[in-house]
């Protein structure tokens, strides 16, 4: 047998050992490889949108490859540990420290160039999928073709090649130190009773509790202010949580003694508290790993989900058009004309209306602003026009100062009684403040709404510069027909008519924004959420030779066989689910921060998702589990 052959068939009869890592590798180099067959897109280069597209990939590839680097450096440094044994056998039989590097090298450049063959096969079958998914997601008439350029494959091959050749360079290095007595020690070290700390429990409990309240109170206006000190809080936080919260919570559960020992609760309640010290650091990083990933592609999901409801809060009319000033208001009509023509051929059903605000300035928001106001007539007739039945009456010394949603989320101050001023005219009336039906002004700030008589004091001296003209269309299923308005909205002169503003217009630029952050984020969320999952399945494998020494201990003092599967998936169970369970947690209190600056509910969006992971992650720990106890069972 060759030195080779040796090499690989260490591989082969570890593959089980080797099995989750190897398809955690295989799905980050697919996904770097998809990547990069649509950043190299021959026909992308046709576009106007090829360098946006190439910016966002090239940023995407860094991330994926840079945590890939990471990931393979913690498993295989995983993987030498609970194989040190092995090691300290082969040097006592006479390998040299040179061979036993080579055999190392050797091995984990085996076990690379499987996964980035495989991932690269993996990614080519999927890549058409994936190209018709991006062509649909940038509107494209004709779906990109299927064609794999030879630089994405020479980009991934060397670039993961390298990757595990620096890794196993790197694990060469720290293993160089260690003598053959410790090599046969293995990962075994003498175990020493958990410790804990009540001063470091309570402040890493207060410091989660605090970013909870941080993020359940944020909203649009404080929401930026505080994102850097809720991640301040909440990663100390949790990694206090791990190391000294958890210990104390055993303690408190050992003085429980019904609970305790209750059956084989003693068992697994002490090994537990061994575990949770023992793993802290690890099941820390796994809880914040899968945190970020539920928070990103839970909010992004959410958002994207929403957009609909959003567009229709921000945005209150369908369609408006706004011209300013006499001479842009006689030629207002042509151009709307160009639109509701296209309307008509489309066989759009629609209704319009057309009002003719005027300008003024007052206080809103202890600042001056300019605001255009309307009659309490045509104010009726845009609420009617909406289907709506008008609540609030108006005197003629009352005003109504009309406040768009991110206007009433920031809470945005009017003062009881404002002077309106104009050129020629001024008035001061009583104000009340209400939720604004009319989509932005391009020229002023608000829309306020004045009795007809006062209306019409102002309108009569109004300076030419001080018109307008707004003309409402409300359409048909505006969901629909939102790239029919896109369209039709392109070809009107914006000197004549300056304020364009639609419901479609804000709906496309949401999904289409999003959809691009979906497609470059959704992926690499689930890779960190894999790379948790292989990660905790690295620690328990390690664990594996010291843990099948205890069980076989159990067995000889008179556990059954049900018993010892019992407290093994009670175990494993703990491990995986309490960093889970934590991150969720996590993940819902910044969905509850997100919540506050939206108008519609992301509620069924984030359990879908949550959901979607939880899934994935039960199939995961089953598959561990059995793997977990069928090694057990052997050794029975």
């Amino acid at each position: 047998m060759t030195f080779r052959q040796f090499a690989f068939n260490n591989v082969k009869r570890n593959s089980r050992q080797y099995l989750s890592y190897f398809f955690s590798c295989m799905f980050s180099v697919a996904v770097f490889f998809i990547y990069a067959v649509i950043m190299f897109h021959p026909e992308i280069e046709n576009y106007d949108f090829r360098s946006a597209v190439e910016s966002g990939i090239t940023a995407v590839e860094v991330i994926i490859f840079c945590f890939s680097f990471l990931f393979v450096l913690y498993s295989t440094g995983a993987f030498i540990k609970s194989r040190k044994k092995e090691y300290g056998i082969l040097m006592t039989l006479g390998i040299s420290k040179g061979q036993l590097n080579r055999l190392l090298i050797l091995e984990n450049s085996i076990i690379g160039l499987v996964s980035i063959f495989a991932g690269m096969l993996v990614g080519t079958l999927f890549a058409n999928l994936f190209i018709m998914g991006f062509s649909n997601l940038l509107g494209l008439e004709s779906s990109l073709g299927f064609q794999i350029s030879w630089k994405a494959f020479l980009l991934t091959f060397v670039g993961y090649f390298i990757m595990f050749e620096l890794n196993s360079l790197i694990v060469v290095w720290t293993l160089r130190i260690n003598s053959i007595v410790s090599l046969f020690q293995g990962a075994r070290a003498p175990k020493k009773t958990p410790k804990f700390s009540w001063i470091f429990a309570i402040i890493g409990f207060g410091l989660v509790i605090a970013a909870y309240y941080l993020a359940w109170t944020a909203d649009m206006m404080n929401i930026g202010l505080r994102m850097m000190p809720i991640l301040g809080l909440i990663i100390p936080g949790t990694y206090l949580l791990f190391t000294q919260f958890s210990v104390l919570f055993i303690h408190l559960l050992k003085k429980n003694k019904g609970l305790y020992f209750k059956k084989t609760n003693l068992l697994t309640v002490s090994e537990l508290g061994y575990k949770l010290k023992d793993h802290a650091r690890l099941l820390f990083f796994v809880t914040i790993l899968s945190a970020v990933a539920f928070t990103a592609s839970g909010v992004l999901y959410g958002v994207f989900e929403s957009a609909e409801t959003e567009a229709s809060a921000y945005m209150p009319q369908d369609v408006s058009f706004l011209s300013k000033g006499e001479e842009n208001i006689e030629k207002m009509d042509d151009e709307v004309s160009k639109f509701t023509n296209r309307l008509d051929q489309e066989n759009v059903d629609y209704q319009s209306l057309t009002i003719d605000p005027v300008q003024a300035k007052t206080m809103v928001d202890e600042s001056e602003a300019w605001v255009d106001m309307i009659s309490y007539s045509d104010y009726k007739s845009l609420v009617e026009l909406n289907g709506e039945e008008v609540t609030e009456d108006l005197a003629d010394n009352e005003i109504i100062v009309m406040l768009a949603h991110a206007e009433l989320t920031l809470s945005y101050r009017v003062e009881d009684e404002l002077t309106l001023e104009s050129e020629n005219h001024q008035e001061t009336l009583q104000a009340k403040v209400i939720p604004s039906i009319v989509n932005r002004n391009y020229h002023t700030n608000h829309t306020v709404v004045v009795s007809d008589q006062v209306y019409d004091d102002f309108a009569a001296v109004a300076e030419p510069n001080e018109l307008y003209r707004y003309v409402d269309i409300t359409m048909e299923d505006w969901v629909a027909n939102a790239e029919l308005t896109e369209r039709a909205t392109e070809t009107m002169d914006r000197e004549v008519v300056s304020g364009i503003d639609s419901k479609a217009n804000f709906y496309l630029m949401l999904k289409n924004s999003l959809s691009y952050a979906l497609f470059f984020g959704l992926f690499i969320s689930v890779l960190f959420f894999l790379a948790a999952g292989s990660i905790l399945y690295f620690k328990i494998y390690q664990d594996l030779d010291k843990d099948v020494r205890q069980y076989q201990a159990l067995y000889r003092i008179g556990l059954t066989i049900g018993e010892m599967k019992k407290i093994a998936t009670q175990q494993v169970a703990y491990l995986f689910f309490i960093p889970f369970i934590l991150a969720v947690i996590h993940a819902g209190f910044a969905f509850k921060a997100l919540q506050n600056m939206l108008e519609s509910s992301i509620l069924l969006p984030s359990v879908t998702l949550i959901s979607a992971y939880l899934l994935v992650y039960a199939i995961y720990f089953f598959f561990i589990r059995g793997l977990y106890i069928s090694k057990i069972k052997q050794v029975m």
